[in-house]
C-alpha cells in the first residue's frame, strides 16, 4: 500500500522476542514454523543460537531453552536452540534503526539487520533465513567462521 503521494506506508512486523546471554533479539515471527520444548537431545540438525552468531566460547548459560523450527525453502530442517523466549510484539518500520556503518558488514554476515529500542532495552533483529544462507555458504566453501 502507499499513501496519496505514492510513498509506501510503513510496514508492520511481528517480532518473536528472546534473549541469549543477556542480549535481547527479535526475529520475524513469519520465519518461525514451530516452537518446541528443548528435550536435551543432541540431534544433528539442532544448532545453538550463540554458536550460529559466533559468540566467543561456550560460557553462555541457557536458563529456559526452546527450539525454533525455521521455515526453509527446501526440505532440510533448520532448528535453532534459543533461550528465554519472551513474547511476540508488533513494530513498524519507523521503529527500526540500521547498524552503524562500522559494524554493519559483520552484523549482516551474522544474520542481524537492524536495531529496535523498545522501552528500556535494545533489541537486535535477526533474519534466520539470512543466517542459514550464510552458514550454508560458509560450509559449502569448507570454512567455519564461528
Amino acid at each position: 500500500m502507499s499513501d496519496a503521494g505514492g510513498i509506501p506506508d510503513a510496514f508492520g512486523l511481528n517480532l518473536l522476542l528472546f534473549s541469549v546471554g543477556g542480549v535481547f533479539f527479535g526475529a520475524d515471527a513469519e520465519q518461525v514454523e514451530e516452537t518446541l520444548a528443548w528435550q536435551g537431545d543432541g540431534a544433528d540438525d539442532l544448532v545453538w543460537f550463540h554458536r550460529e552468531l559466533g559468540y566467543a566460547g561456550d560460557g553462555i548459560a541457557y536458563r529456559a531453552p526452546s527450539v525454533l523450527k525455521i521455515r526453509t525453502a527446501d526440505d532440510r530442517d533448520y532448528r535453532v536452540i534459543i533461550d528465554q523466549m519472551e513474547d511476540v510484539t508488533g513494530i513498524v518500520s519507523d521503529d527500526i534503526r540500521p547498524f552503524p556503518p562500522l559494524v554493519e558488514p559483520f552484523a549482516l554476515r551474522k544474520g542481524m539487520w537492524g536495531i529496535v529500542v523498545k522501552g528500556d532495552r535494545m533489541i537486535l533483529l535477526v533474519d534466520f533465513k539470512r543466517l542459514l544462507r550464510e552458514q550454508r555458504a560458509c560450509a559449502h566453501m569448507g570454512g567455519d567462521e564461528s
